[in-house]
């Protein structure tokens, strides 16, 4: 008798491990087969290519990083670089975004939806982060921001981000960035200082309570650009490939159609090579 319970429960083992490992097989977009559905876009057969102008998918973003996803003047219109990336990419695809609205949301929230499958797609200059990659998939990488060092416009001592290694001058920066993350490891401390907000950090050097300030480099350049920072940029953009901008899948939709991201991947490489993503950064980010 005892013999027979351990080999039912070695069985149950057995077949949970499996269901295991098919879970995250899928949760992945690796596996062929699983999460085939018989709705709008299926493969028709296993291992086909999954017909995306049959599917319609809910997006989201942040609305609120410029020049990425942000609100027109009227407070109702998302425009920016990542809203005109997913118009070109449902020009490529034909993918359709449901009720034809992109939701809006804090960042927070619009993590959550994601790891809940509220949300298929978001596009909201997403950085595909470890941590990230554990409860949503990506896509490649479409973006790749920098940090870049502003200064005051009369600020002709400071030329570019070696000119902060000694400590001489106060660097303004962001808690909890990837300029933070930078200034403490690479910047000596003393000449840290600290804000909760960049637009303090702006302030700051605007002010002249700090020397120069870094921040990423599209974000910076907008700021500027539109004159709502009366900062320049000095030197080149450096410490590129710590902020990969991807676009994020929510598991379940990747179970649903496996190889969404295969041609999501493949549709973005087509707008590097065609100069399309060239283009956005340039209307958007320069």
């Amino acid at each position: 008798m005892k013999t027979l319970k351990r080999v039912k429960r070695r069985a149950i083992s057995i077949l949970m491990t499996g269901a295991l490992v098919a879970t995250m097989l899928t949760g992945c977009g690796s596996s062929s087969d699983a999460g085939s559905s018989s709705g709008a876009g299926s493969s028709s057969e296993a291992g086909g290519t999954t017909d995306l102008s049959k599917v319609e998918l809910t997006v989201g973003t942040s609305g609120t990083y410029a020049p990425f996803s942000y609100f027109k003047e009227d407070g109702k219109t998302l425009q920016g670089f990542d809203v005109e990336l997913l118009k070109a990419l449902q020009d490529k695809l034909g993918f359709k975004i449901k009720n034809d609205t992109i939701q809006d949301m804090d960042y927070g929230p619009l993590t959550t939806s994601l790891t809940q499958g509220q949300i298929d797609l978001g596009a909201a200059a997403l950085c595909a982060t470890d941590e990230r990659k554990e409860v949503m998939n990506f896509s490649d990488i479409y973006y790749d921001a920098g940090i870049i060092v502003a200064v005051g416009k009369d600020n002709n001592d400071i030329k570019s981000v070696d000119d902060l290694t000694d400590g001489k001058y106060k660097v303004a920066v962001q808690t909890g960035t990837i300029a933070y993350e930078y200034a403490t490891s690479k910047l000596p401390e003393k000449c840290l200082q600290s804000f909760d907000s960049q637009a303090l950090a702006y302030k700051a050097v605007e002010g002249g309570q700090a020397d120069a300030t870094i921040y990423d480099a599209p974000g910076t350049s907008y700021s500027i650009k539109t004159g709502e920072v009366k900062l320049k940029i000095v030197g080149d953009e450096f410490y590129n490939g710590q902020a990969p901008y991807a676009l994020a899948f929510s598991f379940d939709i990747c179970k649903k159609y496996p190889d969404i991201i295969e041609q999501f991947n493949k549709a973005i490489k087509e707008l590097q090579d065609d100069g399309t993503i060239d283009k956005l950064k340039k209307d958007w980010c320069e």
